[in-house]
């Protein structure tokens, strides 16, 4: 990889920290004051989280990009990291629609190995009570265990931070609380 790579991926690793840190980990009145993601604050200081940033491709008829079941090997053999969150460093490399399609098809292939993709895009409309959570700086996705995240939602159960998702909503992310 030369220089020049080498320094955009760091550009858009440092942008989705910095939309992590000031957005994700930030408490949220939505979420009974609790952050976007609870965990992710954890996960990033101890160094949970590895950062992928890859051109991936989505075409319908060709299936998911090889780099990206190599990716996902990868994690699947990780035993350190809980969260991986691969990155296309082009922000309009793929629409939302493709992006929600790319990540069905890919939990579709995943499951079977006990984990679970997320998406985000700049575009991305999902959200909760107005909270736009996955309008990420750049398309995106996280693959997680499916699980530990079980686990972390259950802990969110005694909490008042899924009062105000809908059943669309849970349905959305693939798992029902």
């Amino acid at each position: 990889m030369n220089q020049h790579n080498s320094n955009n991926d760091d550009d858009v690793i440092i942008t989705m920290i910095d939309n992590i840190e000031k957005f994700i980990e930030k408490p949220n009145p939505v979420f009974d004051n609790m952050p976007i993601c609870p965990f992710v604050n954890k996960f990033r200081q101890e160094n949970k989280i590895v950062y992928k940033v890859c051109n991936f491709y989505y075409y319908e008829k060709l299936g998911l990009d090889p780099k990206v079941l190599d990716l996902i090997n990868e994690f699947k053999t990780d035993e350190y990291h809980e969260v991986m969150i691969v990155i296309h460093p082009n922000k309009q490399a793929l629409s939302l629609e493709d992006m929600k399609q790319f990540t069905k098809n890919l939990n579709n292939l995943i499951s079977a190995l006990g984990l679970i993709a997320f998406s985000g895009h700049p575009l991305d409309d999902f959200n909760i009570d107005g909270v736009y959570t996955r309008r990420d700086p750049f398309i995106n996705f996280t693959v997680q265990n499916i699980q530990k995240l079980n686990l972390y939602a259950e802990k969110l159960k005694s909490t008042g931070y899924y009062e105000r998702w809908t059943l669309e909503n849970l349905n959305y992310i693939n798992h029902v609380i």
